[in-house]
C-alpha cells in the first residue's frame, strides 16, 4: 500500500476515533464550538483562525481541516495520546503549511525522534526573516545537531534583539568553535554587557574553565569581562588568579591590588595575595591581609585559624599562642574534633620554640589523644627531646612511635636519629636502612646513613648512600657538597669532588660551607693560591664565622704557603671556637713556634 495513502488512512481513523470519543462524551456541534471558542485567541495567534471569506473553496476546506486536526490533536495531547497527537499535528501542517506554530511543533517532534533532515526540510522554502523567534531557535538547534555551526550561528544572529543572554553566550561559543575570534569576542562582549546576571554567569564560566585547567580560555573570557566591567573587583581578582596560575606573579599582584582598591574585603584577592606573600616569606604583608580576612563574617574563624598558623611561621609566637588558646577554648564543646588535633599540634610547636618542653609534650599528647593516627604529632614529640639532647626521653618516645606505626619509614628514621644521638651507630644505620626498605625514596634516611658512615670513615659505603640521595634529588646542593667534601677530605676522587661542589655553588654561590669545601679540593690538588682565595671568600660569609673548621683549613693553607704568622692566628681562632681537632692544632702550633724560632736564628 502507498505510504501516503496509509498515513492518511491512519489519520482519518484517528480523527474518527476522536469524533467517537467526543460523541460518547456528549459532545455535539455546540460543544465543539465552545471548545473552539475557548481556544479562539490561541488559534488566531497560531495562524489557525482567520478570515477565509476571500479564500478559494479549496483553501478554505484545507484551512478548516487543519483547524479540525489541530483541535483533535490538542485534545489527544491532553489525554496523553502523544503519538496519535503528533500524527494529527503533522496532518494539520500538511493541510495548512502557513502555520509557524504547527511547523515548530512538527519540527520539534522530528528532532525528538532524531529525524533532523526531515525537521530541516520544513524550513527549506522559508527565509530567516520570515521565521518567528521560536522557529529560529528551533532551526538553530537543528543545525547544531547536524554539525553545521555556521548555519546555527546565522539563525541565532537573525533573532536580533530577541536574543537571550544564554543565546548570546551560545553564539559566542559557536563563533569560537568556528575559529571566528572577532565575532566570538563581540558576542561575548554583548553577552557580558547584557545584565548583571550575565556577568555573574560569565564569572562562573571563567571559574569553570580554571577548574578544568583551561587557562587560555579562562583568560580570554576574563579579559572580555574586564573590558565590559573595568571597575568590578571580582573580575579583577579572577583575572589575577588566572595570571598567578599561569606563573605571571607580577601581573597577578597588580590585579589583586587593583581589586582591593575597588573592594577592600574581596575574599579571593585577599586570600591569594596573602598566599603569594607567604610563599615569598614576606610575612608582615601576608599577616596584614589575613587580619583583613578575619573581618569577613561567617568565614572569619577559618581565616583566624590561618592567621594563627601564619603568625607561628613568622615567629610571632606570643601572638600565635594567644589565637591558638582562643580557638581551642572556643571548641571545648568538641564539635570540631576534625580540626582540633592540628590546633594542639601548633600550640605544642609554639611551646617547643619557646623552650617550654613539658607543655609542648602535653600538647602533642593532647593531639594524639584526639587522633592516635596523627603521625606528625609523634614526629614533633620526638623532635623536642632530640633538640633538647634528652637521650632517655627521646628513646622512650621513639619506642612509643614505632610501636604505634611499625611500618612507618619516618618512625624508623627517627629511631635511627635517636640511636645515633646515643652513639649506637651500627644500630642507627640498621634502623635507617629499615626506613629505606619501607620507602626507598626516603631522602633524609639515606642522607643520615651517609653522614654516620662518613664519620665512621666508611667512605665507600657513605658515598653509596649519598649516591642514593642524589638519585632521589638530582642536583641536591647539600648532598653534592657533602659527598664532594668527603672525597676531598679523603684525598680521593678529586675531579669528581670538584664537579660536585661546583654544582652546589651554582645553586648557592655565597654559601660559606660550599666555598670552604671548594677551597679544600684545591688544597688537596696542591693549588694553595686558589685554595686561599676561596677560603677567604668562605670566611666573608656570616654563616661560617663561628665554625672552627674553616679556620683550621685556612691555617693549613697558610702553613703550606709558609705564612706562619697568619697560620698561627687562624689556628688560635679555631681553638677559641672549640675545634674537635684541638690535639692536632696544638701540635701544629708547636711546630710553627719552632719554625719561627728557626727563622729568627738564621
Amino acid at each position: 500500500m502507498n505510504k501516503t495513502i496509509k498515513k492518511y488512512i491512519t489519520v482519518a481513523l484517528a480523527a474518527l476515533a476522536a469524533v467517537a470519543v467526543m460523541f460518547t462524551a456528549g459532545c455535539n456541534i455546540k460543544s465543539r464550538q465552545a471548545f473552539e471558542g475557548g481556544d479562539e485567541e490561541l488559534l488566531r495567534a497560531l495562524g489557525l483562525l482567520s478570515d477565509s471569506a476571500n479564500a478559494s473553496a479549496d483553501s478554505a476546506d484545507r484551512y478548516r481541516l487543519a483547524q479540525d486536526h489541530f483541535i483533535i490533536a490538542r485534545d489527544y495531547e491532553r489525554r496523553g495520546f502523544h503519538e496519535a497527537a503528533f500524527e494529527l499535528y503533522e496532518a494539520a501542517y500538511g493541510f495548512w503549511p502557513y502555520s509557524s506554530f504547527l511547523r515548530k511543533i512538527v519540527a520539534d517532534e522530528y528532532m525528538r525522534r532524531n529525524r533532523y533532515d526531515m525537521a530541516l526540510a520544513l524550513f527549506s522554502d522559508t527565509g530567516l526573516s520570515a521565521l518567528t523567534p521560536d522557529e529560529l531557535r528551533t532551526l538553530s538547534a537543528i543545525y547544531r545537531r547536524l554539525g553545521n555551526m555556521e548555519k546555527a550561528a546565522e539563525a541565532i544572529e537573525a533573532l536580533g534583539g530577541e536574543r537571550t543572554d544564554e543565546e548570546m553566550y551560545s553564539l559566542a561559543m559557536l563563533y569560537e568553535a568556528m575559529g571566528r575570534k572577532d565575532k566570538a569576542f563581540k558576542s561575548f562582549r554583548d553577552f557580558f554587557a547584557g545584565s548583571p546576571r550575565s556577568a555573574e554567569l560569565g564569572v562562573k564560566m571563567v571559574q569553570l574553565s580554571v577548574g578544568e585547567r583551561h587557562f587560555a580560555d579562562a583568560e580570554s573570557l576574563a579579559v572580555i569581562l574586564r573590558s565590559v566591567r573595568p571597575n568590578d573587583a571580582a573580575v579583577a581578582a579572577l583575572l589575577g588568579t588566572i595570571k598567578y596560575l599561569g606563573r605571571d606573579t607580577v601581573s597577578a599582584v597588580a590585579l589583586f591590588n587593583e581589586a582591593l582598591k575597588q573592594d577592600s574585603l574581596n575574599e579571593d584577592a585577599l586570600r591569594t595575595l596573602a598566599h603569594i606573600w607567604l610563599v615569598k616569606e614576606r610575612y608582615p604583608e601576608a599577616i596584614a591581609l589575613y587580619k583583613r580576612l578575619t573581618a569577613l563574617g561567617s568565614v572569619a574563624p577559618v581565616y583566624r585559624r590561618g592567621l594563627a598558623f601564619l603568625l607561628f611561621h613568622a615567629k610571632e609566637y606570643a601572638a600565635a599562642e594567644k589565637i591558638f588558646d582562643e580557638l581551642i577554648l572556643a571548641d571545648d564543646d568538641g564539635k570540631d574534633i576534625a580540626g582540633k588535633p592540628e590546633l594542639h599540634l601548633y600550640r605544642g610547636l609554639v611551646y617547643s620554640q619557646t623552650k617550654r618542653i613539658d607543655r609542648a609534650d602535653s600538647e602533642f599528647r593532647a593531639a594524639l589523644a584526639l587522633d592516635p593516627r596523627y603521625e606528625e604529632a609523634w614526629k614533633e614529640l620526638c623532635y623536642i627531646y632530640i633538640l633538647a639532647k634528652d637521650k632517655e626521653k627521646a628513646n622512650r618516645v621513639v619506642d612509643e612511635y614505632t610501636a604505634a606505626f611499625p611500618n612507618s619509614a619516618q618512625g624508623w628514621r627517627f629511631r635511627g636519629y635517636v640511636l645515633n644521638m646515643r652513639e649506637k651507630h651500627d644500630e642507627a644505620v640498621a634502623a635507617l636502612k629499615k626506613a629505606t626498605e619501607i620507602d626507598p625514596t626516603d631522602y633524609y634516611s639515606w642522607f643520615e646513613i651517609g653522614s654516620i658512615l662518613e664519620k665512621r670513615k666508611r667512605i665507600d659505603e657513605a658515598a653509596a648512600a649519598f649516591g642514593h640521595v642524589l638519585r632521589i634529588h638530582p642536583g641536591d646542593a647539600q648532598a653534592a657538597n657533602y659527598l664532594g667534601y668527603m672525597w676531598a677530605e679523603a684525598g680521593m676522587m678529586l675531579d669528581s669532588a670538584k664537579a660536585l661542589i661546583e654544582a652546589a655553588l651554582k645553586k648557592d654561590p655565597d654559601n660559606g660551607a660550599y666555598l670552604d669545601s671548594y677551597a679544600w679540593v684545591f688544597y688537596q690538588m696542591g693549588d694553595y693560591e686558589k685554595a686561599l682565595h676561596y677560603m677567604n671568600r668562605a670566611l666573608e660569609q656570616e654563616s661560617v664565622r663561628n665554625d672552627p673548621v674553616p679556620y683550621e683549613h685556612i691555617g693549613d693553607i697558610y702553613f703550606k704557603l709558609s705564612d706562619y704568622r697568619a697560620a698561627e692566628g687562624a689556628y688560635k681562632r679555631s681553638l677559641e671556637l672549640k675545634t674537635e681537632d684541638a690535639k692536632r692544632i696544638k701540635e701544629r702550633l708547636g711546630e710553627i713556634k719552632n719554625l719561627m724560632r728557626g727563622k729568627k736564628g738564621q
